[in-house]
């Protein structure tokens, strides 16, 4: 329920509960404000010291609750490091874990994956399957699972994945994603909004990286808006490039001429699914109906049939989900034990990757300059 209702309330919502409820929140707003900004001044006056590990730590944040894309970032800059020699291992809190067992835990160690989706969370499965070669770490305390990879794992780079507000470690570079379509979310605080902190703290990044820019109304007004707030800091641009189509549980490609002309139903929890369903729409199909739940939601088999029932309401063709909510929805849609008939439609996994279209030489140097 909490999930939920964090959903509905921080959405960009009309009518007179919602603005009731962000009314009501907007206090509550205030009050984290002043604690989120005596915190950084603690740290900005180095009352609070942040943990140096001995060696290069990259972080990739945002300052948007969810949805800006940074786990794409982290993907193309440790297949960018690796592929230049560097041994980088991500690190992650593994948020929205089912078993939440403490301490480090390995997800992933080069040689395969040691997790499931339930004990490392959506995003982390979704990373070691991406970049089998880089090992994957999840633990709340980022210091202490830094140490433990560089005891184990011996990486020369570590990534921070969702690092930004974790100023405990200490970072070599800080790259701040920011949604071109939505650059500062619905512009208020948490609880009120979607904002983790003010658009003020885009001036701790080193770099920005601007996501989604193929769907951005206006990036140079975007552009602009940043520079104001931050100067001369480079600015990197890129879009989320489809890559495959394939059906679930299964290794089969399918043609992403099958959507042209067809009705489909885009389920996904994640932070932006608006996003998706437009990406859905470059394949030029005769509808796009968005079934979106919570980011990192854990489906249950209520949620399957809801689904499956929402399809045949819109007389979809297919069901499209996302890499990270794939695992989640094969543990029912997959299960050769249920014996009850198929009569929804297939359900196809959409993935995704960074393509940088701007300024890749400038990310690529910097990274390099660590």
């Amino acid at each position: 329920m909490k999930n939920h209702l964090y959903f509905v309330i921080t959405r960009r919502v009309t009518g007179f509960i919602p603005s009731l409820l962000i009314a009501l929140l907007t206090p509550l707003s205030y009050i984290y404000a002043a604690i989120l900004s005596f915190r950084n001044w603690l740290y900005d006056c180095r009352l609070f010291k942040s943990k140096r590990i001995p060696c290069t730590v990259i972080s990739v944040g945002n300052i948007v609750s969810g949805g800006t894309g940074k786990t794409p970032v982290v993907i193309w800059i440790a297949k960018a490091l690796r592929e230049v020699g560097y041994r980088p291992a991500i690190l992650l809190r593994g948020y929205h874990r089912q078993e939440k067992t403490p301490g480090t835990h390995v997800v992933s160690d080069c040689r395969g994956i040691l997790a499931s989706v339930e004990t490392s969370g959506d995003e982390a499965m979704m990373i070691a399957r991406e970049v089998p070669s880089v090992p994957v770490l999840i633990g709340k305390d980022r210091y202490e699972a830094g140490c433990h990879a560089l005891r184990e794992l011996k990486p020369d780079v570590l990534i921070l994945d969702d690092g930004f507000q974790h100023r405990m470690l200490e970072r070599d570079l800080d790259i701040l994603t920011v949604d071109a379509t939505q650059p500062f979310g619905t512009g208020k605080l948490l609880p009120a909004g979607t904002l983790r902190e003010p658009v003020s703290a885009l001036r701790r990044a080193d770099m920005i990286m601007l996501t989604r820019v193929d769907t951005a109304e206006s990036v140079a007004e975007v552009r602009e808006d940043i520079t104001k707030l931050v100067g001369e800091k480079p600015i990197v641009e890129s879009r989320h490039e489809p890559t495959r189509l394939y059906r679930l549980g299964g290794c089969e490609d399918v043609d992403f001429a099958v959507l042209k002309g067809k009705n489909l139903l885009a389920v996904c929890g994640i932070g932006h699914p608006g996003a998706f369903a437009e990406t859905l729409r470059r394949y030029k199909p005769e509808t796009v109906e968005l079934l979106p739940f919570p980011d990192h939601h854990h489906y249950s088999r209520a949620d399957v049939v809801r689904i499956q029932n929402e399809a045949k309401g819109a007389g979809a063709n297919y069901i499209i989900t996302t890499r990270k909510d794939e695992l989640k929805l094969a543990a029912f849609c997959m299960d050769e034990s249920d014996a009850s008939p198929r009569d929804y439609p297939p359900i196809l996994v959409l993935a995704v990757e960074l393509s940088i279209t701007s300024g890749e030489c400038l990310l690529t140097r910097r990274l390099q300059e660590c």
